[in-house]
C-alpha cells in the first residue's frame, strides 16, 4: 500500500479532492444551494420558495407568472423558465431524456448545464424528435442505464391525450420502463397533476414542488425521484 504525506505534497490534496468530487453525487442540499445561487444572479431573480426539509427532501412552489410564452411554440410545451430552473438543480447531469417531448427547445436547459446531452423522444414522428418511440417500451430504444436524468411531462387526462393524437399513457408501466434506462443514482423529474405510483425499493422521492402558472391554468406538481436500486 502506498502512503503519501500530503503535508509534503499539498497539490496532491487538491487532486484527491477533485477525484472524489467527480465521483461523489451532489446532495439534495447542494442541489438547492446551486439553484439558489444561479437564480439569484439573474436579471430577474426568483423568490426563494424552495426549502430543504428536515427529512432531506426539497419542498416548495414555483410561481411561473403570467408569461404564457413557450419557447418551442408547441401547444402544451414547457412554460417559460421551467427547463432553466430544472437545469439549475441538476448541473452535474451528462445525458438527459426528454420523455413525451413534443417539441422541446433545448437551449433553456443548456444555459445552466451546457455539457449535458439532451435526447428527445415522442411517439409522433411528425414532431421530428431525436427518437420516435413509445414510453411503454423504452428498453427497445435505449440500453440499460443510458440516462442520468429523465424529464417527463405526460398527458394529464384522456382529453389531453386526444389533443396530442395519442392514447392515454399507463403511468405505472412508464415508470417501470424509465427504471430500465435510468442509471442508479439518476433522477426522474415527473411533472403531472397526480403523484404516480412507484416502487419504494427502486425510487425515492427527493422533492415535491408545486407549479403555478397563472389564472385559469391547472396546478401541477413536480415530483423528483432518485433511483436507488
Amino acid at each position: 500500500m502506498l502512503w503519501v504525506d500530503l503535508t509534503i505534497f499539498p497539490s496532491a490534496t487538491v487532486h484527491i479532492e477533485n477525484v472524489f468530487s467527480h465521483f461523489m453525487p451532489m446532495s439534495n442540499e447542494e442541489r438547492l444551494a446551486n439553484y439558489l445561487e444561479v437564480t439569484s444572479k439573474q436579471k430577474h431573480p426568483y423568490p426563494q420558495s424552495v426549502f430543504h426539509g428536515s427529512d432531506d427532501r426539497l419542498y416548495g412552489t414555483w410561481v411561473m407568472g403570467a408569461d404564457d410564452r413557450v419557447s418551442s411554440g408547441y401547444y402544451g410545451g414547457y412554460p417559460a423558465t421551467y427547463l432553466k430552473r430544472i437545469s439549475a438543480l441538476f448541473p452535474d447531469k451528462k445525458k438527459c431524456l426528454h420523455l413525451f417531448a413534443g417539441v422541446v427547445d433545448k437551449e433553456p436547459f443548456a444555459i445552466n448545464n451546457p455539457d449535458c446531452e439532451q435526447i428527445t423522444l415522442d411517439i409522433n414522428a411528425s414532431l421530428n424528435p431525436d427518437v420516435v418511440g413509445d414510453c411503454h417500451n423504452l428498453a427497445e430504444h435505449f440500453e440499460e442505464g443510458t440516462f442520468d436524468l429523465i424529464l417527463a411531462d405526460p398527458p394529464y387526462s384522456v382529453e389531453d391525450a386526444q389533443h396530442y393524437q395519442t392514447t392515454m399513457i399507463k403511468r405505472n408501466t412508464t415508470l417501470k420502463e424509465c427504471l430500465k434506462v435510468l442509471k442508479v443514482g439518476g433522477h426522474l423529474v415527473w411533472l403531472d397533476q397526480v403523484l404516480p405510483q412507484y416502487r419504494k425499493v427502486n425510487l425515492k422521492p427527493i422533492a415535491y414542488i408545486g407549479m403555478v402558472k397563472s389564472t385559469n391554468h391547472r396546478f401541477r406538481v413536480i415530483t423528483i425521484f432518485e433511483r436507488i436500486y
